[in-house]
């Protein structure tokens, strides 16, 4: 699984547990359509859907789902292994024991408006997908995306309801804030904020160096100390020298 897919999923969780309570382990509802696509592209469910979610994960189903699958399989050869994929899966009390309803609305009576049970739900259906857009908050959703499961990126609808549960002030409170700042601090929202002066700085100490570079003056007295000296003869010595040259 690429990296950038596991952050988008991360982030879109962190949504859902910041607004709307959703905790690990998440409790993911499967449906047929979900299981079938799943199996036509083979993607083990059990192993990719915990690792693309990264956290603890429980996989159920309803018992309305598993009859509904149950009795497609019956009239078409092609869904028998969608209904051995969906049954193996733990069961979750629907409460239509005993009076099965079909698969959609069982999901839709489970989630409500609120999703009370915090739900992720993996469907391929339509339908169900967008009654869960238009009617209920806080319910993620999963469908597989050619190979990949991917998760719904948060409605506007539960972007709205998480924005006003976020802010703590009302209009009338908001306004009366506002007159204080005006009276006490002399604070307009209106006003443009004031441009900071340019002041002076101290000079970078690493530009204050002083210069290598060596001074006429101090090289000539360089090279004065280098000069060799001569040293002259006594004129007492070079008389006895030609004396004795002469003898």
């Amino acid at each position: 699984m690429k990296i950038k897919r596991y952050k988008k999923a991360q982030r879109i969780l962190g949504f859902f547990q910041h607004n709307f309570n959703l905790r690990p382990p998440y409790n993911v509802m499967l449906d047929g359509t979900f299981c079938r696509a799943a199996l036509e592209v083979k993607v083990k469910i059990k192993q990719q859907i915990p690792k693309y979610l990264g956290a603890q994960t429980k996989l159920v189903t309803t018992q309305c789902i598993i009859l509904e699958v149950e009795k497609l399989s019956k009239m078409s050869s092609s869904l028998y292994g969608t209904w051995m994929v969906v049954k193996q899966f733990p069961v979750h009390k629907c409460g239509h024991e005993g009076n099965p309803i079909p698969a959609s609305s069982c999901i839709k009576s489970l989630l409500k408006k609120e999703n009370p049970a915090k739900y992720i739900v993996a469907s391929q259906d339509e339908d169900l997908r967008q009654h869960i857009h238009e009617w209920v908050t806080g319910a993620p959703i999963i469908y597989l995306h050619h190979k990949a499961p991917t998760l719904e990126k948060p409605t506007q609808k539960n972007k709205d309801l998480a924005l006003k549960a976020n802010k703590t002030l009302t209009s009338y409170e908001e306004s009366i804030l506002k007159s204080f700042k005006r009276k006490y601090i002399g604070d307009d929202d209106n006003q443009p904020p004031k441009k900071k002066k340019k002041t002076s700085k101290n000079p970078n100490p690493l530009s204050c160096k002083k210069s290598k570079k060596v001074k006429p003056q101090q090289q000539n007295e360089g090279e004065r100390k280098r000069m060799r000296k001569r040293h002259r003869m006594k004129k007492n010595v070079c008389r006895e020298s030609v004396s004795s040259n002469v003898q």
